[in-house]
């Protein structure tokens, strides 16, 4: 997999005309973005519509978290939105992850649409770095519910990234978000990696927001990114 095919950029802006004006600076570059809580509030399913109409694949972080019913409902409207990747909590515990499977498949055949893929979200990447062995031992048990569940992959800091790999193989798939470039800021971020560690780790996706989409130049930003990430697959081979 490219690194462009890796890379999916964090569209956190608070309007959905700020989100616009960055996804066309990135447009022909990046191939991936994020509508997350704060821009899908802003403005709805018009900006997942907007960014597909960009070209680009949509990645739908809201991370469901609810009563069973609730989730299979909220999974079959992302089906219809077209999105590629949904998040549900892995925390939800199994009967929630299973109804949030049922619903993008169900709904997928049932409108012929291609199902987006769904990853489990294990532990956050803004929770503290202390005990090591303890967050790992977590979110290895999340995974392992979340496969059982029937899930395509996991949201995990690039710290548990190896654990993952050893235990799940290729048959979970991993992304991991809390990248910083080289020399970035740490912001509010606790267990985070460079493009370059998370590659090399295992990572099949990175989620990258502020060092791109806050840098004054957008899209040198991302070409930095990329160029870190390709420097990790090299190493890593």
């Amino acid at each position: 997999m490219s690194a462009t095919d890796q890379l999916i950029v964090a569209l956190d802006q608070p309007t959905l005309r700020d989100a616009l004006t960055c996804a066309q600076r990135l447009k022909g570059l990046v191939r991936w973005v994020k509508v997350g809580s704060i821009l899908f509030t802003a403005a709805g399913p018009e900006a997942v519509a907007r960014m597909r109409g960009l070209g680009l694949r949509v990645m739908l972080d809201l991370k469901f978290f609810d009563i069973p019913s609730t989730v299979e409902l909220s999974c079959r409207a992302a089906v219809r939105q077209r999105v590629a990747l949904v998040t549900v909590h892995a925390s939800g515990q199994r009967e929630m992850l299973e109804a949030a499977m049922r619903g993008i498949h169900e709904e997928a055949r049932k409108t012929r649409i291609k199902p987006p893929q769904v990853l489990a979200v294990t532990v956050l990447t803004s929770t503290g770095a202390g005990a090591a062995r303890g967050t790992r031992r977590r979110v290895l048990d999340l995974a392992r519910g979340a496969q059982h569940a029937g899930c395509d992959g996991v949201v995990a800091s690039a710290r548990e990234a190896p654990a993952l790999r050893k235990a799940f193989g290729r048959t979970l798939r991993i992304l991991c978000p809390g990248i910083r470039p080289r020399h970035a800021q740490m912001g509010d971020q606790e267990r985070i990696a460079t493009p370059a560690e998370a590659v090399a780790r295992g990572a099949d996706w990175l989620v990258v927001g502020r060092p791109i989409t806050a840098a004054a130049d957008p899209r040198r930003a991302a070409e930095r990114i990329l160029q870190e990430m390709e420097d990790g697959a090299h190493a890593h081979a």
